[in-house]
């Protein structure tokens, strides 16, 4: 926790996010790398019945930030998308707030 989920890039790009991305919201939240898990979804977007190949959408499910730490993992998630994989035109990030009393780890709840 906190889930990351990535399509729309190649599963080597995602691969290689999982080290410096992973590391970097890590500290934006002043947490451990391993408490994040990134997950690459193997998906086709298509417009008009043409594949889109340029967007990359991350979803971050997480319990609730401020508003600044969204900023801040926005870009970082922004920024390395954009070097990892310079083709892409346009990166989604979308923040999923979860309910601590909803989440369970090994039959515990937060």
């Amino acid at each position: 926790m906190p889930h990351v989920r990535v399509s729309g890039l190649p599963e080597f790009v995602v691969a290689t996010l999982s080290g410096s991305l992973l590391e970097a919201l890590a500290n934006i939240c002043q947490a451990k790398p391993e408490a994040f898990i990134l997950d690459w979804i193997n998906t086709s977007q298509y417009r008009d019945g043409v594949k889109i190949e340029d967007i990359a959408q991350v979803e971050i499910l997480w319990f609730p930030k401020d508003p600044e730490t969204h900023h801040r993992a926005e870009k970082a998630i922004r920024e390395a998308v954009l070097a990892a994989y310079p083709s892409t035109k346009h990166v989604i990030v979308m923040f999923r707030q979860l309910v601590p009393s909803t989440y369970y780890k090994d039959g515990q709840h937060y």
